[in-house]
């Protein structure tokens, strides 16, 4: 029996220092050494590398809260009026700058952007054999680097910033852009503006790009990122940023490469859970061994854990009736007494016995609809037609040909996106970017009007952070001082 190594470093702002924690995942006390010396060979490269994935296990990253709250602080979903407390302020619009899910995301996807920046800093000096596929191998965990931090950055700033137009030129406050491992650099890093925020992003995925093709390896599974991986998760940012063109073009890098294919429409319920099943371009891997337990995203959907989030009606109406997606909800009724009857439940992920659900983060599918939107403001609605079709079809098979246009044709794209990504955490973000009011359900029959532009459709900077950064102490977001 052997234990696989993982380091991991550690990244807290709130002590204003980024540094290289001496305790490292899965390694004894009298093991742990300096991870900056640890990385000095392929294994130790490899090791920092399977860290900074189970980083992103975390229930305080994609294991719960990051493809939670899209959701359940939008029109799609809310916290049932029988709850474990999980997630309640979030839900009512009442969240502080003290809030612990706050506080704590914002901590994970910091440690994650540190160990990034530690493999990208250190990897390209280690000691390789002359060996090429060591080699290749390297290259492609550094390029991996590249793309994993420019996920973080990109999470971060539609969690904790306004969307990209909120201001002309994007010059709203962004996040800290901790990009290197010098502690007396970023001790203190003050918010950068959106659009630098994005601009180093962009440069994140495209140096990724660049470094795997450069690789010439072969594919990776679709738990590690790639240069697929990476071109779709561009064509996501430059959506956001509405670059019609590029967005549209980075999507069609992916599509036209043939490397994924839409599962059919009689195995999407089913297979969608599958790890690797041919749609996915790049997801969460969970294993048995990693096992999330309670603090799982599937305890909160499923009504034999916690099942304190449901869907809402809403929701349930905007799906035709031969739609394969309602698979993915269930009419139901809540459980324990006093609960909502009848309850719109969410199966998307409900797995509470082993736990192996792995969290999509990015599926064919949304590059239909990425690139149908792109396509549908570049003035070219027969492409637009033809992506959202195929999407449509696949849920709904003997759907009549799409034949809207103009705004009326956007409308059904941004309406299809919500039905295909529902809970896979995106609509909030949608309904940010594209200036879409929306209703808030409540438990209760509450609701709320949430109008936008609006203060609250972020998070605060978490006040464990202002207080020790004096760079950001005064850079609170708007509505939260």
């Amino acid at each position: 029996m052997w234990k696989k190594k993982r380091y991991h470093v550690t990244l807290l702002l709130t002590s204003l220092i980024m540094a290289c924690s001496k305790d490292f995942l899965d390694i004894k006390p009298r093991e742990s050494t300096e991870t900056e010396r640890a990385i000095t060979d392929l294994a130790g490269l490899r090791a920092a590398v399977n860290g900074m994935y189970s980083l992103m296990q975390d229930e305080n990253y994609y294991g719960r809260t990051v493809p939670l709250l899209p959701d359940l602080r939008s029109d799609n979903g809310f916290i049932s009026i029988v709850n474990s407390n999980r997630y309640r302020n979030l839900d009512q619009y009442i969240v502080t700058a003290n809030d612990a899910y706050t506080t704590d995301t914002w901590n994970q996807l910091y440690k994650v952007v540190a160990n990034a920046n530690m493999i990208i800093r250190k990897g390209p000096h280690i000691g390789l054999l002359p060996v090429a596929q060591d080699s290749v191998a390297a290259a492609q965990m550094i390029a991996e680097a590249y793309a994993v931090r420019g996920l973080a950055f990109f999470d971060l700033v539609r969690i904790f910033a306004q969307a990209y137009h909120y201001t002309a030129d994007a010059s709203h406050l962004g996040i800290p852009l901790v990009t290197t491992i010098d502690v007396n650099v970023i001790q203190a890093p003050g918010r950068s503006t959106v659009k630098q925020t994005y601009d180093q992003i962009i440069c994140d995925l495209t140096t990724a790009i660049r470094r795997f093709t450069a690789a010439g390896g072969s594919a990776v599974a679709s738990g590690r990122m790639s240069a697929a991986a990476a071109n779709a998760l561009l064509s996501r940012v430059l959506l956001y940023k509405e670059d019609w063109q590029g967005a549209a073009n980075y999507a069609s890098a992916v599509i036209s490469g043939n490397a994924y294919t839409l599962l059919p429409a009689n195995k999407l319920v089913n297979d969608f859970k599958q790890t690797g099943n041919g749609e996915t371009i790049f997801e969460i891997i969970n294993t048995p061994v990693d096992n999330r337990s309670t603090d799982a995203l599937s305890y909160l959907f499923s009504q034999a854990g916690y099942g304190d989030v449901l869907a809402t009606d809403d929701l349930w109406r905007i799906y035709p009736e031969k739609d394969i997606r309602l698979g993915f909800l269930a009419r139901d009724k809540r459980a324990g007494s006093g609960g909502e009857n009848p309850a719109n439940t969410i199966t998307k992920y409900k797995d509470i016995t082993t736990f192996n659900e792995s969290i999509k983060v990015i599926r064919l599918a949304e590059l239909y609809l990425t690139r149908a939107e792109a396509l549908a403001h570049l003035g070219n609605e027969t492409g637009a037609q033809a992506d959202l079709q195929v999407i449509r079809n696949r849920a709904n098979p003997g759907s009549g040909a799409i034949t809207l246009t103009g705004k009326r044709l956007l409308k059904a794209i941004l309406l299809e996106r919500r039905r295909e990504l529902a809970f896979e955490g995106h609509r909030l973000f949608d309904l940010a970017r594209t200036g879409q009011a929306f209703v808030k359900h409540l438990a209760g029959n509450q609701d709320l009007s949430i109008l936008l532009p609006n203060t609250k459709i972020i998070l605060p900077i978490p006040q464990r952070e202002l207080d020790a950064n004096p760079n950001i102490r005064h850079q609170q977001n708007e509505g939260y001082n």
